[in-house]
């Protein structure tokens, strides 16, 4: 899988930043499962615009 517009390292990182939020479990997994397919579909136009990954994101990491 090529990774150059959501690298692994980042979802990493993105992962262990949901890890530390102040969210209940189930908002963990929800974010969680949606940084998960933007990861997975990053290379799929008709599933995830690449130009706007980093405003999903941007929106999945916001402590709400």
């Amino acid at each position: 899988m090529n990774d150059r517009y959501y690298p692994k390292e980042q979802l990493d990182s993105d992962l262990q930043t949901l890890r530390l939020m102040n969210i209940s479990d189930e908002a963990k997994i929800e974010k969680g499962n949606a940084l998960m397919n933007i990861y997975y579909n990053q290379e799929k136009e008709w599933a995830v615009d690449h130009l706007a990954i980093a405003d999903y994101r941007e929106n999945i990491l916001k402590e709400e």
